[in-house]
Order: C-alpha cells, then sequence, then structure tokens
C-alpha cells in the first residue's frame, strides 16, 4: 500500500476541487462564438490553481477539467490544442504565500494573450485561419473576463490568507 501524506492528499483533493470548478466554468458558463468556439472564465481557475498549487499538479488539473469541457460540449477537437496550451499558460504563475504577487498579476496577462493567439493558430489548422482569425476578434474579451474574475477571487482569498490558513505550500 502507497502511503500519502496528508499535505500531498490535500493538494490532490483541491487539483479535484479545481478540475471541477475548471469544467464547470467552461462548460456549462459560457458565451456562444461561432465555429464552435465560445467564451468562458475557466481560465481564471486555471490561473487561481497556477497561482496556489505546484506546477506539475495545476498542469494535470488544469488539463483535466479543460479538455474534460472541450469533450462533454462536442468540441472533442480541441482537446489536443487544450492539452498543450493550458499546460503552457499554468507555466507562466509561481506558487507562493500569496496568490496576488507581481509576477501572478503579470502572468495572468501574458497567459491571456498566448492562450488567445495559440488558439487562434490552432483554430487555423481546424477551420482555416480566416475563420480562426474573425472568432478570434470577438473572444478577446475571454481573456479580460478571466483577469477580473482572476483578481477577484485571488484578492478575497489573500484578505483570508488562505495559503498559509490551509497549509497548503509546505
Amino acid at each position: 500500500m502507497i502511503k500519502i501524506s496528508k499535505k500531498i492528499s490535500k493538494k490532490i483533493a483541491l487539483g479535484g476541487v479545481f478540475s471541477a470548478i475548471i469544467f464547470v466554468f467552461t462548460a456549462y458558463l459560457f458565451i456562444p462564438a461561432g465555429n464552435s468556439g465560445y467564451m468562458h472564465l475557466g481560465d481564471s481557475f486555471i490561473y487561481l490553481c497556477a497561482s496556489i498549487l505546484p506546477k506539475p499538479l495545476s498542469i494535470v488539473t488544469s488539463v483535466i477539467g479543460a479538455s474534460l469541457a472541450d469533450f462533454m460540449t462536442g468540441n472533442a477537437i480541441w482537446i489536443i490544442p487544450t492539452v498543450v496550451i493550458k499546460s503552457i499558460l499554468v507555466l507562466f504563475f509561481i506558487d507562493s504565500e500569496k496568490i496576488l504577487t507581481k509576477r501572478n498579476i503579470i502572468a495572468s496577462i501574458i497567459s491571456g494573450v498566448v492562450g488567445t493567439v495559440l488558439y487562434m493558430i490552432a483554430g487555423g489548422f481546424i477551420y482555416g485561419f480566416e475563420g480562426a482569425f474573425l472568432v478570434t476578434l470577438v473572444t478577446l474579451f475571454q481573456p479580460i473576463g478571466s483577469f477580473i474574475l482572476y483578481i477577484l477571487i485571488g484578492y478575497y482569498l489573500d484578505k483570508i490568507d488562505f495559503i498559509k490558513k490551509y497549509n497548503i505550500l509546505k
């Protein structure tokens, strides 16, 4: 039998919760945007996850939630791009005692830009580049909304000292 410490179990459980939240905010709380695309706020929870959990776990967590959303919304063609893109987005963040560090705020902006560009490129290969560019223009509000929600939730989680209170880091 493999023995897992309480702290590791806590991180894995939190990863599962984040996967579920990412899934719900991506698959069910969205605005349609042509060519089977849609705008959602699931990325804000990917940013939160990447700011709280260690990199490997936040990558797995983000990929599971976002890929499951693609599959359940009938957009399975996007699963491979999602796996690659969401894994990259997580890499910009650091996990520290605070969620809203200067680096993580900048990382959320960079992630929004990088994610938008990478999805546009993936969409170009899937649907053609002209259509992908037009859909990208419509979905530019997604990274802005994800940034705002990330800042709001991160602010309140930092205010209650979430990471220290629940002993997540160490």
